[in-house]
C-alpha cells in the first residue's frame, strides 16, 4: 500500500486552497507565492534521527525489511513522504517531525490539512465554550481553534462549506436520559462519540453545569481518540 504525506508552511496571514497547493507545489514541484522556504537540511537530519533502525539507501530513501520503506521528495517550500507498506505508527512520526518546523500534515488520501479545527457548539452546548476549547487545546495542541456557537440549522449550513477539520457538540435532553455528543469530520472520514447521564441528575442547575461539562470533556476525549486512530496525524 502506497501513501503520500505532504508538508508546507504558509507565510503569515496567508491561507490558500490546500488541494491546489498539494497539486502544484508537492506534485508538480512548482514554486508558489505565500509559502515559506523550509530548512530542508535540518528536516533531513530530524528524519534520520527519528528512524535510526532503518537502512538509508541515500539521504532521501529509507527501507526496513520489517516495516516497509519511504522516499522523501523536497522543494525549497515543501516536503513529501511517499510511504510503502508502512504501519500507521511509523507514518505518524512524519507529522511529529514536521510540526517542529511549523508544517502541518496535508493528507491527500483524506483530503484535509491538519492545521485548523472549526468548533461548533450547538444550542445548549454554546454555554460550554471555555471547557470545550480547553480540552481540545490540550488534546490537539498544534491546531488553531475557530469556535462558533450556532443553532442546529446554522451548523448544518455552515459545516458543509468549511475545508478544515470540523468538531461539533450538542446536548440532547430527553425525559430519562441526557446525551452530550461530540462529532468530528476530517476530510472523508468522521467519528461520533456520545456520553450520557440520567436527566434527573440535572435538576440542580449548579451541579448540572459541572456534570454536563464533565460529560462534554469525556466525549471530546473519546472522539479525539478515534480521530487519532484513523489518521496519520501524530
Amino acid at each position: 500500500m502506497s501513501i503520500d504525506l505532504n508538508f508546507w508552511k504558509y507565510q503569515k496571514d496567508i491561507c490558500l486552497d490546500n488541494a491546489a497547493v498539494y497539486q502544484k507545489a508537492c506534485c508538480d514541484n512548482e514554486k508558489m507565492e505565500g509559502l515559506e522556504v523550509l530548512p530542508i537540511e535540518d528536516i533531513l537530519k530530524e528524519v534520520a534521527n527519528a528512524f535510526p533502525g532503518w537502512n538509508p539507501l541515500d539521504r532521501f530513501t529509507y527501507e526496513s525489511k520489517e516495516h516497509g520503506s519511504f522516499q522523501i521528495s523536497t522543494t525549497p517550500q515543501t516536503v513529501r513522504f511517499d510511504c510503502s507498506s508502512m504501519v500507521q505508527a511509523d507514518m505518524k512520526r512524519f507529522s511529529a517531525i514536521m510540526s517542529k518546523f511549523g508544517c502541518p500534515l496535508y493528507d491527500p488520501q483524506q483530503g484535509v490539512r491538519f492545521d485548523i479545527i472549526d468548533v461548533f457548539l450547538i444550542d445548549e452546548a454554546g454555554g460550554y465554550q471555555p471547557e470545550a476549547e480547553e480540552e481540545i487545546s490540550r488534546l490537539l495542541p498544534h491546531f488553531k481553534i475557530k469556535t462558533q456557537t450556532a443553532t442546529w440549522a446554522e451548523y448544518e449550513r455552515l459545516s458543509k462549506t468549511l475545508p478544515h477539520v470540523n468538531y461539533s457538540a450538542i446536548i440532547h435532553r430527553a425525559k430519562t436520559i441526557t446525551k452530550v455528543t461530540s462529532f468530528m469530520a476530517f476530510g472523508n472520514a468522521w467519528a461520533n462519540r456520545p456520553c450520557q447521564c440520567k436527566t434527573a441528575q440535572l435538576e440542580d442547575s449548579e451541579k448540572a453545569h459541572a456534570l454536563l461539562a464533565e460529560l462534554l470533556k469525556k466525549s471530546i476525549g473519546r472522539v479525539v481518540g478515534d480521530f487519532l486512530e484513523r489518521t496519520y496525524y501524530g
